[in-house]
């Protein structure tokens, strides 16, 4: 796949969900994509499970135009930091046109940024309701792509939703 040199944001909450952190990174590493982490804060942000990152810049600092795609990490923390961070969700909603990708609870970052309306997503099966009445159809599937748009259900999907992520980097 041709996305070696490409910029791709992960963007972590603190306590974010390790595995999807740790498999994405690696993979799109592994395919030479060009990581920066962003968090609220640069700094040591830690996993739900102990895994460290580190963030390189503020969410509030990013350009969305500085990056070919941008990745959000799912975990408790996206629900208890992102959901209502205005900065975070502007940043979703400036970037919707570019190759954008969510796991598990971090799809609810689209759903809020009103970048899911009218899309076909799926997401942590708690979100369902949430996701549906901000105007998007809930799939259910493991790893849904739709445009440009990737979610997952969790981690367990974090391989298959990385190599769907790569694919829309790539077109």
């Amino acid at each position: 796949m041709a996305i070696a040199g490409k910029k791709v944001l992960i963007v972590v909450p603190p306590e974010f969900q390790d595995r999807e952190y740790e498999r994405v990174r690696r993979l799109l590493e592994a395919q030479g994509a060009k990581i920066t982490v962003a968090s609220l804060y640069p700094g040591q942000v830690r996993g739900e499970k102990g895994l460290m990152a580190k963030a390189e810049v503020a969410v509030s600092d990013v350009k969305y135009y500085d990056y070919d795609g941008l990745v959000f990490i799912g975990g408790e923390g996206a629900r208890k930091f992102f959901f209502d961070d205005e900065k975070v969700l502007k940043l979703a909603k400036d970037a919707k046109y570019k190759p954008m990708g969510a796991l598990s609870t971090a799809v609810g970052i689209f759903a809020y940024a009103e970048v899911l309306k009218g899309k076909k997503a799926t997401g942590s099966r708690n979100l369902v309701r949430m996701v549906e009445a901000l105007g998007a159809k809930y799939t259910g599937e493991p790893v849904c792509v739709d445009d440009k748009l990737v979610t997952a259900v969790g981690p367990d999907d974090a391989e298959r939703f990385t190599n769907a992520f790569a694919e829309t980097l790539a077109k």
